[in-house]
């Protein structure tokens, strides 16, 4: 089937994940030493919804998140069928710049209607989290787009993300709504699998202890 093109635009503070999450998306890859884009970034990536009998390729460009070179942006963004907005969910500023600066500027400067997700990033550093998700969800409930927590370090997210984009963008009506529960599941499963882990390293020594007191014993035994 001949796919839809859709120009995708990632917007928000630098270091926030952008680069990362679309490098997850198009190539399944994370790379911990990737450096915050100094220029945009144009890759695409497409994807077939069979209950619509439709193909959708996202033609993603991925934006300077750096405030000096935020006046760029502009040009990539005015024309957009989707925008998304990223914040960092340990960096408050991050999800302020959102709603002080990025909102604002797609009210002025936006020609359409886009297609709208704002995502919470780095969910695999949930304990450290610094933002309240339930301010973000509110945020997305006013400007009536999609929300969704991602690690792009784990992939958690990445997939749903552009799935339900694509779904919204092929029937406006769909509503999606991923919490904050998610989230926190994923974070107690990895938790509870470090635990276990330990617990096995644990039972591991102890066993390995007892068989060297039993080695000891046998040994004392043997010299007298």
């Amino acid at each position: 089937m001949e796919p839809t093109s859709l120009k995708v635009v990632l917007l928000g503070d630098s270091g926030v994940g952008k680069t990362c999450i679309i490098k997850q998306f198009v190539e399944r890859k994370f790379d911990k030493g990737v450096l915050s884009s100094l220029s945009a970034q144009f890759v695409s990536k497409t994807i077939e919804y069979v209950d619509f009998g439709k193909a959708i390729k996202f033609d993603i460009w991925d934006t300077v998140g750096q405030e000096k070179y935020r006046s760029m942006t502009k040009i990539f963004y005015k024309d957009a069928k989707v925008i998304i907005l990223v914040f960092d969910i340990t960096s408050l500023k991050s999800f302020n710049s959102i709603e002080e600066y990025w909102v604002e500027e797609l009210k002025n400067n936006c020609d359409e209607s886009p297609v709208i997700a704002i995502v919470g990033n780095k969910t695999d550093l949930y304990s450290e989290k610094k933002v309240d998700v339930e301010d973000a969800k509110d945020l997305a409930k006013k400007m009536k787009a999609i929300f969704q927590l991602t690690s792009a370090k784990t992939s958690d997210g990445i997939t749903t993300l552009f799935d339900n984009i694509g779904k919204k963008y092929l029937q406006p009506s769909y509503e999606y709504d991923a919490g904050e529960k998610e989230a926190k599941e994923n974070y107690e499963k990895k938790k509870q699998k470090e635990k276990n882990t330990r617990i096995m390293l644990n039972k591991g020594n102890e066993n390995n202890e007892a068989d060297q007191g039993g080695e000891n014993v046998k040994n004392k035994k043997g010299c007298c």
